[in-house]
């Protein structure tokens, strides 16, 4: 029996998505570190006329976990829950096709963003 050109063509176009390396995705992981409660915020759009995205509340030691398709960045604002005026972060998060990690961490009477610091458990766990 032959196979037909048809189911041929399928198998081979199915064996190449199989093989291909860019169709690995990632987990984005943030962690907050700091003893206070701190909301997370996406900003997007011109410097003029931001808009900004659905806030997420994390707990001292809580992390916050996202699957991105695709490599890419985008543009946050960390807020303290006890002063939401004034934003202590205004960052980037970037991240390519793997896993990627972020922290917040105290540093004085503020705080900061640190890459690579929340991957150990964190993404372990969203894995499963």
């Amino acid at each position: 029996m032959a196979i037909s050109s048809r189911i041929r063509i399928a198998l081979i176009v199915l064996a190449g998505f199989g093989l291909a390396e860019s169709a690995r995705a990632g987990w984005i992981a943030v962690k907050n570190d700091t003893k206070q409660v701190i909301v997370i915020q996406e900003v997007g759009g011109p410097l003029n006329r931001p808009i900004r995205g659905k806030c997420i509340k994390l707990q001292p030691g809580e992390t916050y976990r996202e699957f991105q398709l695709l490599a890419g960045s985008k543009n946050i604002v960390i807020y303290d829950s006890d002063a939401p005026n004034a934003p202590p972060i205004q960052d980037q998060l970037s991240w390519v096709k793997d896993d990627a990690s972020f922290a917040i961490k105290p540093d004085g009477k503020s705080m900061k963003l640190v890459a690579g610091e929340a991957k150990d458990e964190a993404i372990k766990s969203a894995k499963k």
